[in-house]
């Protein structure tokens, strides 16, 4: 097939789970068809890098990401439209001109639009075979869930918005995926048909293979998320504050070790007590994360499926999860991990895998055999390959 992919984030580096899931999409997807990427980059990446993505694509093109900044100026007339706020402060006129010329100057077999930044512009599209990857509502219904008061009256305005919106949205695609059966469940109950939805979870590179040499790290947890997105800002607020203070008084050697961006004032609040340290952005943090004891995710809101649990499973690391934080994941608590879900709870895993080597070794061994049997990502690139083909096939 000759594909067009529109991702809304550009794959290199593959540093953050949107990124990776694009990049190794494009990885799989051209070991069998002609691609061509056409991607929004952001700030602190540099389109020259596309060098590094040609191997695996016809062409390479790039837009710089118009950044969504709420201003009340711009909330006014935004509140009047039929559009969520932030489409409407992001939307780029010129990348739509770009883009319909494309169609109009080479034929594709099918348009994959990635996440809803990209999937705007794919709509408007006139073409005949068109998928939306990763459909997602869960954080918007957790936001909503989570708040009171004024703020969950926002949150509801915020989530009505959009439902609406998406439901006329998805009407123009042949194909939708979710990355789980949640995110499906929440499409469901906003009338999109359960036959045009795949699930098509997050991955995994099993393959992963170093020569360099990894000290471990006995008494160190790890949290392989940036504090930039507010799920997991959400969740080390909730676990150096009611979590690692009850480890920290049966194993006083017990450090947390935080990877990713994070703003200096989320630092400045998390690191009171010298136990919370920032490997601030590494472009690869398999290494921390095979180093550490345990990798903890004390999730309580965002939607989709996790990548840090499956970067962990397939490390080797063994993880303490809240219920939510698997969500979407066929693993199981007391198997292929442990399931804490109060502070409590979730200080008592934590300490028992600190303590017990052969629990550590026997969750870690069943975590990496069902990672790689089911979340590698050439089966996830198998996966989204029928839902491409199937589109393909019943726009004839």
């Amino acid at each position: 097939m000759n594909v067009l992919y529109l991702a809304s984030w550009f794959p290199y580096p593959p540093d953050n789970g949107s990124r990776q899931r694009t990049f190794y999409l494009l990885r799989e997807l051209a070991r069998k068809h002609r691609v061509t990427l056409f991607a929004l980059y952001d700030s602190d990446q540099n389109p020259a890098d596309a060098e590094f993505l040609k191997p695996m694509c016809t062409r390479v093109l790039t837009r710089p990401r118009r950044v969504f900044r709420p201003t009340r100026l711009r909330a006014i007339p935004a509140f009047f439209s039929a559009r969520p706020r932030s489409i409407v402060d992001t939307y780029d006129a010129e990348l739509a001109t770009r883009l319909a010329r494309e169609i109009q100057n080479e034929t594709f077999d099918v348009i994959l639009a990635g996440q809803l930044s990209m999937a705007v512009y794919a709509a408007e599209l006139n073409h005949h075979a068109k998928v939306f990857d990763e459909v997602e509502v869960g954080l918007y219904v957790d936001k909503y869930v989570q708040s009171f008061g004024l703020t969950r009256w926002r949150n509801a305005l915020t989530w009505q918005k959009l439902a609406r919106y998406l439901k006329q949205l998805t009407a123009r695609f042949d194909e939708l995926t979710v990355v789980s059966a949640m995110e499906r469940d929440h499409l469901n109950t906003l009338g999109i048909e359960a036959k045009r939805l795949s699930i098509v979870p997050n991955g995994v590179e099993c393959a992963y293979e170093t020569t360099e040499p990894v000290a471990p790290k006995p008494f160190t947890l790890v949290y392989n998320g940036a504090l930039t997105y507010s799920a997991n800002l959400d969740a080390m607020r909730y676990f150096v504050r009611d979590i690692l203070p009850q480890i920290r008084a049966v194993e006083p050697r017990a450090r947390l070790e935080i990877t990713g961006r994070a703003p200096q004032v989320a630092q400045n609040e998390l690191s009171d007590d010298n136990a919370v340290s920032f490997t601030g952005y590494v472009a690869d943090v398999r290494p921390v994360v095979r180093a550490a004891a345990v990798c903890v995710v004390p999730l309580r809101q965002g939607g989709g499926t996790r990548l840090k649990i499956l970067e962990a499973m397939a490390l080797g690391t063994p993880v303490v999860s809240t219920a939510k934080g698997i969500e979407g994941l066929n693993v199981r608590d007391g198997e292929h991990l442990l399931v804490a879900n109060t502070p409590d709870e979730f200080a008592r895993a934590t300490l028992l895998l600190l303590q017990d080597d052969e629990l550590r070794m026997r969750l870690s061994a069943n975590a990496r055999v069902r990672v790689c049997a089911e979340y590698d990502w050439r089966v996830i690139g198998e996966m989204m390959e029928r839902v491409l083909r199937r589109a393909v096939e019943d726009s004839k």
